[in-house]
C-alpha cells in the first residue's frame, strides 16, 4: 500500500470514513422508506358514515356586543340524522335548546348540517371523524367559530 494511504477497514475507522459509512445508512433508510405505501390516511375519504357517534363542543358567541357562552353535545348517526342538546348563557337565566337535524358530507370532509329545517351550518369535519371545526355563517349579527371532538361512538343525545 501506497504510504499515506488508507486501506477501506482504516478509513473507515477515521471520523470520515465513519461519516461516509453513516451516510451511506441513511441514504439506504431513506430509500427504504421511500419504498412504504402511502398511509391509510392518503386515501381516506368523508361518507355520512365519518360522523358517527356524540361530538360535544363549547364557545364564545358575541351577538351584538353581547357574549354568550354555549356547550352542548350532538349525536350523529352516520346516516343523514343528527339530534342535539345545548346550554347557553349571556350571564343572565341559562337557556337550553334541543332538537333534531340532517346532515350530508362530501368526499372532501365538508359537512352541511341543517338544524330544525333552518339555515344551514358548514362544518370542516376530520377524515377520521373525530373533530370538526365551524365559523358561524348564519349571517344573524352573531360571530362565532369553535371545534367539536368525538367522546362517544354511542348516540348520547336521545
Amino acid at each position: 500500500m501506497e504510504a499515506g494511504k488508507l486501506d477501506d477497514a482504516q478509513f473507515l475507522s477515521t471520523g470520515r470514513g465513519k461519516i461516509k459509512k453513516l451516510s451511506l445508512y441513511w441514504a439506504a433508510a431513506l430509500l427504504g422508506f421511500a419504498a412504504l405505501p402511502a398511509s391509510a390516511d392518503d386515501n381516506q375519504h368523508c361518507s355520512l358514515e365519518t360522523l358517527h357517534g356524540t361530538m360535544a363542543y363549547a364557545t364564545i358567541t358575541y351577538r351584538q356586543g353581547v357574549q354568550i357562552s354555549s356547550s352542548g353535545q350532538e349525536s350523529y348517526d352516520g346516516k343523514g340524522h343528527m339530534t342535539y342538546y345545548e346550554f347557553q348563557s349571556d350571564g343572565g337565566v341559562p337557556q337550553t335548546y334541543s332538537g333534531t337535524g340532517t346532515y350530508t358530507i362530501t368526499a372532501n370532509c365538508v359537512a352541511t348540517v341543517t338544524y330544525d329545517a333552518g339555515a344551514p351550518w358548514v362544518y370542516f369535519v376530520s377524515a377520521d371523524g373525530e373533530h370538526y371545526y365551524w365559523n358561524n355563517n348564519q349571517d344573524n349579527g352573531a360571530i362565532s367559530a369553535g371545534r367539536a371532538d368525538r367522546v362517544s361512538k354511542a348516540l348520547l343525545v336521545p
